[in-house]
């Protein structure tokens, strides 16, 4: 009589990978034991790998349930396509159930938990993967500079610390104040080296930009109704990434928010974590962001507090062009060290009003940066590309107007000679070296427009 064979729960392969690398048992002994034959053992230990990664996504002790229950809301979605399909003159058009699951798939919609600080953070999931050592068996074979982690916040880039109790906790879905946000979406590795971050605004040209390359600015530029993160904009960045990464073995970590897509890569795979765990197990939820922004505050604040003019008391405009190179600035300072920013935010924010600088910091911590409905039309709509989008080829927003009068080569290299002298006068030597700098970049850019022309017909006027 044939033996028994057991089916095995993602649990089980996971203790059987467990004794194999503790050298506790063989193969043959493992398959006696779980009542398996010898291949299946031997294909599960090559899919290592894909399993625990698998076990930290699912975190439900091996015992996954697919099926489907039609609830209450099913009544409502058959008649809310038809609306929808009315809409757009489909007058044949059936909401059948193999309709709504392409759409599902053909819009990579997932049933996800809200995840981050949403919701409260299960500390039993926390525990069990600390315990376990699941991250530390998840990056076996990926070595720091290939480990990875992505992750959004939304930034209120021009908030003053007067704003802190009108705006904090706002989610910011739509009004004025929306006006005032942008999203960035950072991704490092373990050896604190971070990608061109993402920002997405809701303006794909603003006025600022005028005359300016914004690939030159060190960010990527996106633009959208609400300035969130969507399923097609990760796609596309994560594509991207991905043939960066050729010849590389990367793992990238990231939240299960509903804009991050499940994807096969070539050269790049993608963890999940569970829900309600990133706030104690991603890295840059622990303290990363939080640095950034601090940063990118202090900036903002020695920005609006020298241009105050005594005889006119009047706040600064700042900018999305300020915004992306003060990002781009703070990320920077990010990555040479963790020196004590609390006293300095805190100097600067009692300098403009009396509030709490911690509050100021933490002004944003709860912004909304991607569409957590499921509304039909709000994911079409998402979806849509930025040409197809609103008017953000120019966002019409007074405090974005800059102006327009063009300074010649000539001039910028006059302002910096005044720059140069002014340093020397203040006997700021750190300054001088930036200006040097600068003037040596302007002189540059004169030699290369200069370079059809032969430089000894300047000598020999």
């Amino acid at each position: 009589m044939a033996p028994v064979r057991s089916r095995l729960t993602l649990k089980n392969k996971i203790d059987i990978i467990k004794c194999y690398d503790a050298k506790k048992q063989s193969v043959r002994e493992l398959a006696t034991q779980f009542k398996v034959g010898k291949t299946q053992i031997g294909t599960i230990l090559k899919s290592r790998v894909d399993l625990l990664r698998k076990w930290c996504d699912e975190n439900v002790n091996g015992e996954t349930k697919k099926n489907f229950i039609e609830g209450k809301g099913f009544e409502i979605d058959h008649p809310k396509a038809l609306e929808i399909a009315k809409t757009l003159g489909r007058t044949n058009f059936k909401a059948s159930n193999g309709w709504l699951e392409k759409f599902r798939k053909r819009h990579n919609i997932a049933y996800k938990a809200i995840c981050g600080e949403s919701s409260s953070v299960d500390h039993d999931i926390v525990i069990n993967i600390v315990t376990n050592n699941k991250l530390v068996e998840i990056c076996e074979g990926f070595v720091p500079k290939n480990i990875f982690n992505l992750d959004e916040t939304g930034l209120f880039f021009r908030a003053l610390p007067n704003k802190t109790m009108c705006i904090k906790g706002e989610n910011c879905s739509g009004g004025k104040i929306s006006k005032e946000r942008i999203t960035v979406m950072l991704c490092v590795n373990m050896e604190g080296d971070f990608e061109t971050p993402l920002v997405i605004e809701k303006a794909l040209k603003p006025r600022c930009f005028k005359n300016i390359i914004v690939n030159d600015l060190g960010v990527t530029w996106k633009a959208n109704r609400k300035a969130w993160m969507t399923q097609e904009l990760m796609k596309e960045w994560l594509s991207n990434f991905d043939r960066k990464m050729q010849g590389r073995k990367v793992i990238l970590f990231l939240d299960n928010a509903t804009s991050h897509p499940h994807l096969n890569l070539q050269n790049v795979k993608l963890a999940f974590f569970p829900p309600n765990v990133t706030s104690t197990c991603q890295p840059l939820d622990l303290g990363i962001i939080k640095n950034f922004k601090t940063h990118y505050r202090i900036n903002l604040l020695k920005h609006v507090i020298s241009s105050i003019d005594n005889e006119n008391i009047k706040k600064p405009n700042v900018t999305v062009l300020e915004a992306v190179m003060w990002t781009t600035a703070a990320l920077k300072k990010n990555k040479q060290g963790n020196e004590d920013l609390s006293n300095e935010l805190t100097k600067l924010v009692s300098t403009i009003y009396p509030t709490n600088a911690q509050d100021y910091s933490s002004i944003d911590e709860c912004l909304q940066t991607e569409d957590l409905s499921l509304n039909i039309e709000d994911i079409i709509n998402d979806g849509m590309s930025e040409d197809e989008s609103h008017d953000v080829e120019q966002e019409e927003d007074s405090t974005d107007d800059v102006d327009e009068e063009k300074i010649t080569l000539k001039e910028a290299l006059q302002l910096a000679n005044k720059l140069k002298t002014f340093c020397l006068n203040k006997s700021d030597a750190v300054s001088l070296s930036l200006v040097n700098q600068l003037q040596s970049n302007f002189e540059a850019i004169a030699i290369q427009e200069k370079k059809q022309t032969k430089i000894s017909d300047f000598f020999f006027q």
